[in-house]
């Protein structure tokens, strides 16, 4: 029987819980005049979006965000098993084979269609750990949203684009998927693979979180990024979760003192994460990239949350 889908959300969250958090961080009335000093730049030079919920963007949203962002997209993971041991992972050890819809595990494929379609979604991201450990899985999932869901359903790869190559992306466009998202930060932000999917997709993005010491390379990654023709990159803030605190702490990482202690989720902001991402913003408006930046923050994630608990009690009215 498939559970409420309060539960599905309530239990993503409660899977990302923190048994404790990090040390707060020092300084933090200079950063917030920094954050504002960036924010007042990022006005002036025509960034959008909506700084209060700390979701912003350069350009334009993607065609996998906009119904995330109304509470209408889910992600469906084929397996938390993964090549690589990323320390910002947020996903719980040890690492288990098995199927998930939001953070949920499912007990079929079935099952999980039938989640996805009383969500009433829009978007979906297929993703893991890394889904193209298990191909012949994916390509079963993929047909079975096309086969069950909205022909207009927006599809999603993720992935770290270790296991890419020219026939497996051909097969992943034919089975109908609508959009890569590659995470850099996994790979140690090599690009060859985005070159390699820019022959077979419109639609590649990078996707991946906003690491503070990482800035300079990032930088430079992102000039590369758009002469390839990548339509999106986008960053998240860094964030503590359960899973990842002790990786965290081993880096010397902070928690952010922004408030996020009323979000709704439960994983917390790491300090200087959203400074960078906004440092980031200005530099791609500066440099008039034409692929977008968006920064999608920990309030948007709450954002996103909450939205999706409102839609689905308006549809078990």
């Amino acid at each position: 029987m498939t559970q409420p889908l309060s539960e599905t959300f309530e239990r993503y969250a409660l899977g990302l819980a923190r048994k404790e958090s990090l040390p707060l961080e020092t300084h933090a009335e200079m950063t917030e005049r920094r954050k504002a000093k960036f924010l007042r730049a990022l006005k002036s030079h025509g960034i959008k979006g909506w700084p209060e919920r700390g979701t912003l963007y350069t350009q334009e949203l993607s065609q996998g965000c906009k119904p995330c962002l109304a509470g209408e997209a889910s992600h469906l993971s084929v397996t938390t098993l993964c090549n690589r041991d990323c320390f910002f992972c947020f996903n719980p050890k040890p690492r288990k084979d098995v199927l998930s819809v939001h953070g949920r595990e499912v007990a079929s494929l079935d099952e999980a269609i039938l989640s996805l379609k009383t969500l009433g979604v829009k978007s979906v991201g297929i993703g893991g750990g890394e889904p193209l450990l298990f191909p012949k899985r994916v390509f079963e999932v993929i047909a079975a949203l096309r086969k069950n869901l909205s022909p207009d359903l927006w599809i999603d790869l993720y992935t770290n684009a270790d296991r890419l190559t020219l026939p497996i992306l051909k097969e992943l466009k034919a089975a109908g998927v609508s959009g890569l998202r590659i995470d850099l930060a996994a790979r140690g932000y090599d690009a060859e693979p985005v070159r390699l999917a820019r022959e077979v997709f419109n639609d590649v993005e990078i996707e991946m979180p906003a690491i503070p010491e990482h800035k300079k390379v990032v930088r430079d990654l992102m000039h590369y990024l758009d002469e390839l023709g990548v339509k999106q990159l986008i960053l998240h803030e860094l964030f503590a979760s359960a899973a990842n605190i002790d990786s965290l702490k081993k880096r010397g990482y902070l928690a952010s003192s922004d408030g996020s202690h009323a979000f709704r989720l439960t994983w917390s902001p790491v300090a200087k994460s959203e400074e960078t991402v906004y440092g980031h913003l200005l530099y791609a408006l500066l440099h008039k990239f034409k692929m977008s930046v968006y920064y999608c923050s920990c309030r948007t994630q709450d954002w996103i949350a909450e939205n999706a608990l409102k839609n689905q009690k308006l549809s078990n009215d």
